[in-house]
């Protein structure tokens, strides 16, 4: 059950740090703090994404994205990325709450589909979240 005091925003350029921060815990990629500038601007301009930060007294304590692409035949697909919550906070209903807002943002914006991407052992996790196994995964690292 999520706690009272934690609550969903919009993401905003002054989180930057935090949710960098958060995003260790899913990989070891960390852009210089001079390049924040810059890597902000990139993103923010970007009209098809959307990012929630879960906020408990002033600091972000959740994350998560949506991405939404238009396909050729015109459909829309949503794909949901980096969702973390702080290990302080975890099994509060974070991280399902940050999934289901960026769901609302996908219902909102016409997606048939979402889908992601997650390491075996979260797949219980997303199961939970009306979530199903669909085929393989597979990446390439540039």
């Amino acid at each position: 059950m999520v706690n009272e005091n934690i609550y969903l925003r919009r993401l905003e350029k002054n989180d930057m740090n935090q949710v960098i921060l958060l995003l260790q815990s899913l990989s070891n990629f960390q852009p210089k703090k001079s390049s924040y500038g810059s890597i902000w601007n990139e993103f923010a301009e970007q009209k098809n994404v959307y990012s929630l930060v879960a906020i408990v007294d002033h600091k972000v304590v959740g994350y998560g994205c949506l991405l939404i692409e238009t396909k050729i035949r015109g459909g829309r697909m949503g794909h949901i990325e980096d969702i973390v919550t702080h290990t302080d906070f975890e099994r509060r209903g974070i991280g399902k709450q940050i999934l289901e807002g960026l769901y609302k943002i996908a219902k909102e914006k016409n997606c048939y589909k979402l889908a992601l991407q997650c390491s075996e052992h979260n797949v219980n996790f997303y199961e939970k979240c009306n979530y199903k196994l669909s085929g393989l995964s597979m990446q390439a690292f540039l």
